[in-house]
């Protein structure tokens, strides 16, 4: 049997060493809050017209089996379709990038134009299933049904009629004679040899670019499209999403979001005021939550910012001193019962429990301090898959010293502000790019 060489990607600007994100273990519990929040919806995403384009994939690649992928052992078919998706729209728009902002791999993409090399595994995205539009879309194409194991839902059926109406494709979908057909199968055939070779098969110049970009640019929907992504969005009236966008689309809630101060708290703070008692609840456990974080957060970022300053060894007492720290030794007591008791309500209190119940310690400042190090060591130790370095060096002499990489150029802010974002940001790209935006 032959053997298949490793799959190797290009080098990652980043050292899988470093784990440069959420050094104190916070963004788990909070993204799940946001889930909850506003189901389907993911931080990262930006703009739902990539909904009609993996549903269109859905079509293109619905003649292949469920488990097919490339000869690199890796690629399925619906990563083959999304390489060529993205290569009609940077190749296409590539002087004129405001068309295509948040689109996932474009940098990529740019790159291997200009190398002018196909797109294939190696030169993607390292991780295509998380990080392409597929990936950052999926949740949300599956909560409403568009996507349905990968094939097309009954949302996703309605979505490609009127798509294909809107286009001028009669034959995408309804098989009937006409323009979409021969797009689709254009699209099938150039899927298949993708497939056999493991990368895109056509060239950047291919003739049916243009109309690929043109039908499915992420700014470029139509009237019927935007409203049926609108209905799915808000389909339960009373679901915390619709809520939410209901509140943001109202003369209120969008003039509040426009102001230069706003916040996700503030926004959450008068969502309070009108919103069904279920959300209220909710909000308040986010509230909660994100009072205990922005004390310990601001605690380790104060140790970052006077290690940062002193350029040297610093030892504990020094840390006990700074602000953020005694604030945070004086009302993490009682910052961590209200959390726990709040997030008991969706069944997280005992997550929350092992993962920061660690400081909870009983001593003075020094040793609660010495105690939030410790939980960062921790925590940059588990993380996945083999654990990654901590964000400040600890030597014998008990003294410590932030590593350059994360060395702190501003001091704390101390505001209050949520630690975490919970959705409003995607949402309200979501409800521009819709057409549902008042007052802007």
């Amino acid at each position: 049997m032959a053997l298949r060489a490793p799959l190797l990607t290009e080098y990652d600007k980043v050292a899988d060493s470093e784990g440069s994100l959420d050094p104190l273990g916070l963004s788990l519990i909070a993204d799940r809050l946001g889930t909850k929040l506003v189901p389907g919806v993911r931080e990262r995403m930006r703009h739902p017209r990539f909904l009609t384009a993996m549903a269109a994939g859905a079509v293109v690649c619905a003649e292949f089996d469920d488990d097919l992928v490339a000869q690199d052992g890796i690629t399925p078919p619906y990563q083959v379709f999304e390489w060529y998706i993205v290569q009609a729209l940077v190749g296409t728009f590539r002087k004129k990038t405001n068309e295509i902002l948040g689109l996932p791999g474009r940098e990529k993409a740019t790159d291997a134009m200009r190398k002018g090399v196909p797109l294939c595994a190696q030169n993607y995205l390292k991780a295509p299933s998380v990080f392409g539009f597929h990936g950052v879309y999926r949740t949300l194409a599956e909560d409403l049904d568009i996507l349905r194991q990968g094939r097309l839902g009954e949302a996703g059926d309605r979505l490609i009629r009127i798509w294909e109406t809107e286009q001028d494709l009669a034959g995408f979908y309804s098989r009937e004679q006409g323009p979409g057909a021969s797009l689709r199968q254009a699209l099938k055939n150039a899927v298949k040899e993708g497939l056999d070779k493991s990368k895109m098969s056509r060239e950047w110049n291919w003739s049916l670019s243009r109309t690929i970009a043109e039908k499915f640019a992420p700014y470029r929907a139509k009237a019927r499209e935007n409203e049926a992504l609108f209905a799915m969005l808000c389909e339960e009236p009373s679901s915390y999403r619709s809520q939410i966008i209901n509140f943001l689309i109202s003369n209120e809630g969008s003039r509040l979001w426009l102001k230069e101060d706003m916040t996700e708290k503030k926004l959450h703070a008068s969502l309070l005021k009108s919103t069904s008692p279920d959300l209220r609840e909710l909000l308040e456990c986010i509230k909660s939550y994100e009072y205990f974080a922005r004390l310990i957060q601001d605690a380790f970022d104060d140790c970052l910012w006077h290690m940062s300053r002193k350029q040297g060894k610093t030892n504990i007492k020094e840390l006990a001193g700074l602000e953020a720290v005694n604030r945070a030794h004086k009302n993490v007591p009682d910052a961590f019962s209200k959390a726990r008791n709040q997030l008991h309500l969706y069944n997280y209190e005992s997550e929350f429990i092992s993962g920061f119940g660690d400081l909870l310690v009983n001593g003075n400042c020094d040793t609660w301090v010495e105690q939030l190090l410790d939980h960062h060591f921790t925590v940059q130790k588990k993380k996945p898959p083999f654990g990654k370095n901590p964000w400040i060096d600890q030597y014998d002499d008990n003294t410590y010293c932030v590593r350059p990489l994360y060395r702190r150029d501003e001091p704390v802010r101390m505001d209050d502000s949520y630690v975490h974002p919970y959705r409003v940001n995607a949402v309200w790209s979501f409800l521009r790019d819709l057409k549902r935006i008042r007052n802007e």
